[in-house]
């Protein structure tokens, strides 16, 4: 753990993928960063992050231009050490549906395998009626065997308008693999949203299959649909009503020891200069954590 100028232990923090993305958003017209990767990869670099996220459409863009293995001499030759890669979804479904979503999880089994990704972010799509647990138990138990099989960690994230709209179903989908690939991606904002208190939170989760946590901020009065609010109005960790703070401090009581996603995903980031954006987001994520 490498400290701040001021002494305060640093911990290990991911830009996630739309933390470093600029102008792109999920579920664009493309999720494709409009930034060169050389320019995301150094500027996450210069602003002290330890890992980076990267979406399948950046991904692929890579992989046709300079390829796998030059991408990832560049972000570890930049002292990136984590890398982290999204999103599998529609992994429940069926049909020409089911059929795109095994192709992209492919690509990105492919990714996750040449760059050495610590995780793979994994969805449950965007639903006005979810789907059966048990329908979603099955089908990730078999995406797990799968994972495992690839040596590839899978990390599910609830989110309050998927077909997983609680960290408590989550837990229940994961917890029902005996995959050592299946597990849990915890994310502040969509806990929150979902009514969850960070104290329960950290009571019902199984902290052994907690494989990833993200942190930013937000608002409780939702502007828009649920969607809308998450991709547009997210903020910079402590600058929300979300008690970030407390989030993290009871998260490092119940004995999460990985890395942090800092997750800020809205209009305000998004037009914010890359170097600009990528330091407010380090800094206010650092002064979430004690010391």
């Amino acid at each position: 753990m490498q400290t701040t100028d001021s002494g305060k232990p640093t911990p290990e923090l991911i830009a996630t993928c739309w933390t470093s993305a600029g102008n792109a958003a999920p579920l664009g017209a493309t999720e494709r960063s409009p930034l060169p990767i050389a320019e995301r990869i150094a500027a996450v670099a210069d602003t002290g992050w330890a890992g980076i996220g990267l979406v399948h459409d950046d991904l692929l863009a890579a992989r046709d231009t300079i390829g796998y293995e030059e991408l990832g001499r560049q972000i570890r030759g930049a002292g990136i050490n984590i890398i982290e890669v999204e999103f599998i979804n529609g992994w429940w479904s069926t049909g020409a549906e089911r059929k795109t979503a095994d192709k992209v999880q492919a690509e990105l089994f492919e990714a996750a395998t040449l760059l050495g990704a610590r995780h793979i972010k994994v969805g449950a799509g965007n639903a006005d009626e979810p789907l059966p647990n048990a329908l979603m138990t099955s089908a990730f138990s078999d995406l797990a065997d799968e994972a495992a099989d690839a040596g590839i960690r899978l990390a599910l994230e609830a989110t309050p308008f998927s077909n997983l709209r609680t960290t408590a179903e989550a837990i229940q989908v994961v917890t029902a693999s005996d995959s050592p690939s299946a597990g849990l991606m915890i994310d502040i904002w969509h806990t929150a949203k979902s009514g969850l208190s960070h104290e329960e939170l950290w009571q019902i989760t199984p902290m052994d299959r907690v494989f990833a946590v993200e942190i930013d901020d937000g608002f409780h009065k939702t502007d828009g649909t649920l969607f809308e609010d998450t991709i547009n109005n997210r903020a910079y960790c402590g600058h929300g009503e979300f008690a970030t703070s407390t989030f993290v401090r009871l998260a490092i009581e119940a004995g999460y020891q990985g890395p942090w996603g800092v997750e800020i995903i809205s209009r305000e980031h998004r037009a914010t200069p890359l170097h600009e954006g990528l330091r407010r987001a380090f800094d206010t994520a650092i002064a979430s954590f004690p010391g």
